[in-house]
């Protein structure tokens, strides 16, 4: 019974699940008791917060009283009793792979920040109503996950509805494509090609913004595709009526389907995703330095990044072992983000007005609105975060002439944060502490 017992766990709880948390722990039963040994300590918090229930129904179900989740002691790797049995020659190579294995709706981490998007990429495949949230438009900052949706969804379309053509390419790919096409009298055979499709997925359209020809090839191909019923899924850095030089024609088309917005991931998300990265690659992380990732992370794509540098961070001080906050902080200050700067105060109260859209002069001014008094109060807790300045330091950057004024600023901004007080953005509201993630991010990007 023992051999059967991940079986039973993977049939329960899922594949996914399965192969991301418990492809490399051990299962038993022992003394009534059902115990899975983890390789990690964040690996086996994880496993007991998400996932006890299933344990306790398995280990019933095994003839067991309870369930047990502990961290496995390591262990020195067998020696080798000689060198490995030559290659027979019948015996095939692997193939190695070719072109970029898309990435699988399954396999994302969904939350509040993504749940519509994620929703609705799932629906456009699997839903009986997929033609008529076509065109969908994907929305959102760079590195929040707008390309795994769109690969996802492009894999479980080939896997779902096999033998129906579909393509996944980049506004630049369609771009490039539509010239070459033109360039070479072959117009035509491009739209027939396109036009044929089942399923169109465009990643990054706001590339083609400004490019007349090109977009107008878009919109013919988008009327064209919902003739037929087929679908099509764009994604792109912003709404389609807010992108500069994008045709209004297609702008309104776009908005005529599914409009679904992906935002900046929660610290409680970005500590899953953070995880997960964390036991794909192999890494044991200690519970203060996956804070610290969290903290430095507000994305997807910095959290792939930063984990990336630990990683070879701590190869280069010597080998394997566990990550703790010192390898963290140490790859922080040898390896900065590409693109990234020293966030000062003039670059957060640049970064405020950006995100807010206010003007210097607004937050400097003496108006006490709600929407003017939240803006200082997130300035005013990133850069006693993110910089070493004072009080006296912010009062004079806001031209304040007494800093208690910005220490109840802070303070007031902080509880709002907890209570999960939320703002307006771009037009939809948002909690307050995406807002901070967004400045925060911004005033760390050189522009």
């Amino acid at each position: 019974m023992t051999n059967t017992l991940p079986d039973q766990l993977k049939s329960h709880i899922g594949s996914t699940p399965f192969r991301m948390w418990f492809a490399d722990a051990s299962i038993t039963v022992e003394d009534g008791v059902l115990r899975v040994g983890a390789a990690s300590r964040f690996q086996a918090d994880w496993i007991d917060r998400r996932y006890r229930q299933d344990l306790q129904t398995l280990a019933a179900a095994s003839g067991g009283r309870s369930a047990d989740v502990y961290v496995l002691e390591p262990t020195e790797p067998a020696a080798s009793e000689g060198p490995p049995p030559p290659r027979s020659r019948s015996t095939p190579r692997p193939t190695p792979k070719t072109g970029r294995r898309l990435l699988a709706l399954d396999d994302m981490v969904v939350g509040p920040c993504n749940q519509l998007a994620w929703t609705a990429a799932s629906a456009i495949v699997d839903g009986e109503a997929a033609s008529h949230m076509s065109p969908l438009f994907i929305h959102g900052e760079c590195g929040v996950g707008k390309t795994h949706l769109l690969q996802g969804l492009c894999r479980r379309f080939a896997a779902t509805h096999p033998g129906e053509p579909m393509r996944y390419m980049t506004g630049e790919d369609f771009t490039n494509q539509f010239i070459q096409a033109v360039r070479h009298n072959q117009l035509e055979r491009f739209r027939s090609t396109m036009r044929k499709l089942q399923l169109l997925a465009i990643d990054d359209v706001h590339f083609v913004a400004g490019k007349t020809r090109t977009q107008d090839e878009i919109l013919h191909t988008l009327d064209a595709m919902r003739l037929t019923g087929a679908r099509m899924v764009l994604a792109s850095d912003a709404p389609p009526d807010v992108i500069k030089r994008f045709n209004k024609a297609l702008a309104s088309r776009c908005t005529s389907g599914m409009l679904a917005s992906v935002d900046l991931p929660g610290a409680d998300m970005r500590r899953e995703i953070a995880g997960r990265l964390a036991v794909q690659r192999g890494l044991t992380v200690t519970d203060r330095a996956m804070e610290m990732i969290v903290a430095h992370g507000p994305g997807v794509r910095e959290i792939q990044g930063l984990l990336s540098r630990v990683g070879a961070f701590r190869t280069i001080k010597g080998g394997g072992g566990t990550i703790d906050d010192m390898d963290v902080r140490g790859s922080i200050g040898h390896a900065a983000a590409p693109g990234s700067r020293p966030i000062t105060l003039t670059s957060l109260l640049e970064a405020t007005c950006e995100t807010l859209g206010l003007t210097q002069s607004d937050l400097k001014g003496r108006s006490r609105t709600a929407r003017l008094a939240t803006a200082r109060g997130l300035l005013a807790v990133l850069a006693r975060e993110c910089t070493p300045a004072s009080y006296p330091d912010i009062a004079r950057t806001l031209e304040r002439r007494t800093h208690s004024s910005v220490h109840a600023a802070v303070k007031r901004t902080r509880q709002a944060v907890a209570d999960g007080d939320d703002m307006e953005v771009g037009g939809c509201r948002i909690p307050l502490s995406q807002a901070l993630d967004r400045i925060r991010r911004r005033a760390s990007t050189s522009s």
